[in-house]
């Protein structure tokens, strides 16, 4: 269980940096004039990178770690100690 855990933090902790990376990139030129000029590559990677990283953090992970919660508590649950 712990690993599911583990795995969960180290999921949402890389797609947060993704995220923040990608946000930065789009922030610092203007994407739109970008695009129309040069057909910048960058920017297009940048902008898909914040849509799916905005995807699973807000939908995907919040189940996720649910579920992971909900596996743990109910395997505490049907715990039943050695006599």
């Amino acid at each position: 269980m712990i690993r599911r855990a583990r795995a969960l933090a180290i999921v949402v902790a890389v797609a947060a940096v993704v995220h923040t990376i990608a946000c930065r990139h789009l922030g610092a030129v203007d994407p739109i004039g970008r695009l129309v000029e040069h057909g910048d590559a960058g920017v297009i990677i940048a902008a898909i990178s914040v849509a799916t990283t905005r995807l699973f953090l807000l939908f995907v992970a919040p189940g996720w770690a649910a579920h992971v919660l909900l596996r743990a508590l109910l395997r505490r649950a049907a715990y039943v100690p050695p006599k």
